[in-house]
């Protein structure tokens, strides 16, 4: 105990337990008994909930005086969500992104799509290509002959479909989304989540929340005053060694997401993987993690996918010449590199 606390006879103020939960970490800090009564202690209430969204395991947070409240704040967070996912989501027949994968063109479109479908464009031009939302064609492809064969598919099979691909084919206006070619089909699985989580931040802080956070299956993002004044310690897995850490960053209103080989493989090796090069229609195989901070998580959802493509140096460099962010690059031996 220090001298200040006990001058007080053991009360702690509210800015030391904002202190001590974010020196811990975000499992002490939103969990456990010493977390706990350092809430109750201070009049508050640390409300958490789980629900299953994006294909993914969603958690939303919020430290705030009322425990009823912070529920509302978080039903609201998650109504936003849905509304965003029955948008933007490529797996569900209703959505405009289905229909576009569809007709291969869609009038009138959302306000959401056009604007992540704008930003996407700006990662596209950044990172030369390497992430472009129009590479669904070959994620089917190679989804598709694992499937049938347990094996790649052909060299002529991704050179065929390799056509099907490229972000400057696909014409985006606020009136109308439509591809240059039949066959072309959008997937936003590394933009669109970031995206959603962005808007869940907004609402949940809009509603008053204090300290908050959110955490989508690989993209965790932070606000609120008490987030800005104490950040939190978040740990980025060791994507060789399972519950290991292999860095931990700073969030103080910042945003990470981390892309993966170990998090969808075909193989056992990981050396074929859920995220293909747009470029060449095959796995990338240098890198086997990329994590990035960045303002917004939409911003750190696609740069991760751009450097998990681009590898080590060129991914480095992309990071670098990016303002506001930063990276950690595990390649595939286990080297780390930290912009």
């Amino acid at each position: 105990m220090t001298r200040g606390s006990s001058d007080r006879g053991g009360r702690v103020t509210r800015r030391e337990a904002l202190r001590i939960t974010a020196v811990t970490g975000v499992a002490v800090a939103f969990g456990g008994g010493i977390a706990t009564a350092l809430w109750r202690q201070l009049g508050l209430h640390r409300v958490s909930e789980t629900r299953s969204l994006m294909g993914t395991i969603v958690t939303l947070t919020v430290v705030h005086p009322e425990a009823g409240e912070a529920r509302r704040m978080i039903g609201a967070g998650f109504a936003e969500m849905l509304r965003l996912e029955s948008i933007l989501s490529r797996h569900r027949p209703d959505t405009p992104v289905a229909t576009l994968n569809v007709t291969g063109s869609l009038e009138r479109p959302p306000a959401e799509l056009v604007a992540v479908l704008a930003h996407a464009r700006s990662v596209s031009r950044a990172s030369a290509g390497a992430f472009d939302v129009t590479v669904l064609p070959l994620v089917r492809l190679w989804e598709a002959s694992f499937t049938a064969t347990g094996r790649p598919p052909s060299d002529d099979a991704i050179e065929t479909t390799r056509r099907l691909v490229g972000y400057r084919r696909l014409d985006v206006s606020d009136d109308r989304i439509a591809f240059a070619q039949a066959g072309m089909a959008l997937s936003l699985d590394g933009i669109a989540k970031g995206f959603v989580v962005d808007r869940a931040i907004e609402t949940l802080v809009a509603r008053g929340a204090d300290r908050v956070l959110v955490d989508a299956g690989g993209d965790m993002a932070t606000a609120g005053e008490g987030s800005l004044r104490e950040p939190w310690s978040v740990g980025i897995q060791d994507p060789h060694r399972p519950g290991e850490v292999v860095d931990v960053v700073r969030l103080a209103g910042e945003c990470v997401a981390t892309s993966g080989d170990y998090q969808q493989s075909f193989t056992r090796d990981r050396r074929y993987h859920h995220i293909v090069d747009p470029r060449t229609g095959r796995s990338p195989e240098a890198l086997s993690s990329a994590s990035v901070v960045a303002p917004s998580a939409m911003q750190a959802d696609a740069l991760s996918t751009a450097v998990m493509v681009l590898g080590p140096h060129a991914g480095a460099a992309l990071l670098e010449s990016t303002p506001g962010v930063a990276g950690v690059i595990v390649d595939k031996v286990g080297r780390r590199i930290r912009t």
